[in-house]
């Protein structure tokens, strides 16, 4: 579109030539149509020059709209695995409280260190699973 443009703008222009030249040995009302075309013919290059700077804009705006966009893809797949970290997290935790409801129903045929050391797992499971969902809530 703007190189059609360009083109009338052209003819324009070598018509306002003919013009002036074919004109200057007779000076009059054709005077006047010469001013009006050369008025024409910058207002022409006024609007061309314009639409030329906004084709900058629009494709700098393009360019911007594209990285952002990339940016929200890449959110979106680090928020993903976070939620799929979480599930673990979660399922974790639930098979930790599982084996030590086992244990403590067993009571004391139970070695202590073992109680410990699930127990110390578990409260690491929730506090991850946790820290996850919360990080989860804050990006939505």
């Amino acid at each position: 579109m703007l190189l059609v443009q360009q083109r009338k703008l052209e003819r324009v222009r070598r018509a306002a030539a003919a013009g002036a030249s074919s004109s200057r040995a007779a000076k009059g009302p054709q005077s006047d149509l010469e001013d009006r075309l050369a008025a024409a013919v910058r207002r022409a290059e006024e609007t061309q020059e314009d639409l030329a700077e906004r084709e900058t804009a629009l494709r700098a705006a393009t360019d911007r709209a594209t990285e952002l966009q990339g940016q929200v893809d890449s959110v979106a797949g680090e928020r993903d695995q976070l939620r799929i970290r979480a599930g673990a997290a979660e399922a974790r935790v639930t098979e930790v409280t599982r084996e030590l409801a086992t244990l403590w129903v067993q009571g004391s045929l139970v070695d202590q260190e073992e109680l410990v050391r699930l127990r110390a797992d578990l409260q690491a499971q929730q506090t991850l699973a946790r820290g996850l969902q919360e990080v989860m809530t804050a990006i939505g």
